[in-house]
Formats: structure tokens, sequence, C-alpha cells
């Protein structure tokens, strides 16, 4: 999901107005420059790999990174859905954006029993 992010942004710094095309319509209206926003967008992708990279070579489980992620991971993919939506142009994103959206609620909560299981010891 982090390099979802990364590239969906990637995405709106290249050449091509993108904010031009009907389906951005909302984009447009939140965020009246698309590369201030690919910029936040490949920022925020870098910052959770950089996260991951950080849980994955720490040895105790660091699951406090973990869940800042998603959540923010969550509020992405929600905001991302809202401006498609705010379109009122039924596409594809509606079965990628919001099922992202859900995939992170899913994230913050193996990673919040993660932590229930690091201080608690597991539940058997």
């Amino acid at each position: 999901m982090a390099a979802h992010t990364a590239v969906w942004g990637w995405v709106l710094i290249l050449p091509d107005r993108i904010f031009d095309q009907p389906a951005w319509s909302g984009f447009r209206q939140i965020f009246q420059n698309e590369d201030m926003l690919g910029w936040i967008m490949v920022i925020l992708g870098f910052l959770r790999l950089a996260g991951l990279v950080v849980n994955g070579a720490r040895k105790d489980v660091t699951p406090h990174i973990r869940q800042i992620s998603a959540g923010i991971g969550c509020m992405i993919w929600v905001g991302i859905t809202y401006g498609y939506a705010s379109s009122n142009i039924v596409s594809t994103w509606l079965a990628i954006y919001p099922l992202f959206a859900v995939g992170e609620l899913v994230n913050i909560h193996r990673a919040a029993r993660d932590q229930g299981e690091s201080i608690h010891g597991k539940a058997g």
C-alpha cells in the first residue's frame, strides 16, 4: 500500500494535466495544484516504506509504526475515494480505492492485535 501511495503521487507529478479530466473534478475542487498533491503522496508513500523498513529491521515488534502507517493509509484511500465520488462519475475507482481503505482497516486491526500479543502474550 505504501508503494501504491508513492506511485499514485508520482503519476500526478508527470507532465500530463490529470486534473483536467472529468473524473478528477473532485480533486480539482479540493487541491487546485495536482503537483502539490502528487508530492504529498510521494512523500507519504516513502515515509510509509521507511516505517516498514524500521519495523522489519527491529528485533522487537513495532506495531505502533504499522498502526500509524495504516491509519494514514486509510485516510489517504478514503480521501481518494471521496475525490472520485465528488466527480459524480462512476468508474473503476469504485472497485479499487474503497477496498484499499478497508484493507488498511484490516492492517490497523492486525497491528493492534500484534501489540496486544506483545504486551499480554498470545491468547489461546
